[in-house]
């Protein structure tokens, strides 16, 4: 009937449900661990380290658990920031314009290519990405703006520091699929068992390519770029 108030029978069920929740919740952060590791960034022959292994990810391939929301991935002084932008399938990616010129956004993806054309200062433009894994991002302006979008399934990733370090916290308990990913094409995967304690463990990656390849890229119509004037930018 409109208007009826919840039985005292009602309200007992719905927060013995509550707690039971809330008991859970706490159970499943208490038994969570750790993940912690170090990458190391091969070049291209695989003999040699990189001087950095920053600009790489790591994830938990798992159930996928899409995250709302918006991430942001700026153009300032022609360049992308941040260079390697991770984004939970389901958030929106926001292209920021901060330069006092146009730019072009675009992705040659086999499956989810996008060409978001000229915009100028203060603007902006969104786009949903719903592939998991790495999506180039390019301008049809200036050939050296690059940067990698990397979808990731969860929660569950991390970025590496300039010395490969990485933690992904709050692991529940099991055995997981750990990928990693590099702007240079290196790529691994190794099974991992996560327990109630921090798991430690390293990785490698070979490199594909080489700096200057990835700023050899064809513009948005897959042509060469035209010689780059001041002029052109607005």
């Amino acid at each position: 009937m409109v208007g009826m108030q919840p039985s005292a029978t009602s309200k007992r069920t719905i927060m013995v449900a509550f707690i039971a929740v809330l008991v859970w919740t706490v159970a499943a952060e208490a038994t969570a661990g750790d993940l912690t590791g170090q990458v190391t960034i091969l070049d291209k022959s695989g003999r040699k380290p990189l001087k950095s292994s920053a600009q790489a990810i790591v994830y938990l391939e798992g159930p996928v658990k899409t995250h709302a929301g918006t991430v942001t991935l700026d153009q300032r002084s022609k360049e992308f920031i941040p260079r390697l932008l991770p984004v939970i399938i389901g958030q929106k990616v926001r292209f920021t314009n901060s330069d006092v010129f146009q730019h072009n956004v675009f992705s040659p993806h086999a499956q989810e290519s996008f060409d978001l054309g000229r915009y100028g200062t203060g603007e902006a433009r969104e786009i949903e990405f719903k592939e998991i894994g790495p999506h180039p991002i390019y301008c049809d302006i200036h050939q050296k703006m690059v940067a990698d979008i990397f979808v990731v399934p969860n929660r569950y990733f991390a970025l590496t520091d300039d010395k490969g370090r990485f933690r992904i916290a709050d692991v529940p308990p099991g055995t997981y699929q750990l990928r990693g990913w590099h702007i240079l094409g290196g790529k691994t995967a190794q099974k991992v068992e996560v327990a109630r304690e921090t798991v430690s463990i390293a990785l490698s990656m070979q490199s594909t390519k080489l700096l200057r390849e990835m700023e050899e890229h064809k513009n948005k119509e897959g042509r060469s770029y035209p010689p780059e004037f001041e002029f052109s930018d607005y």
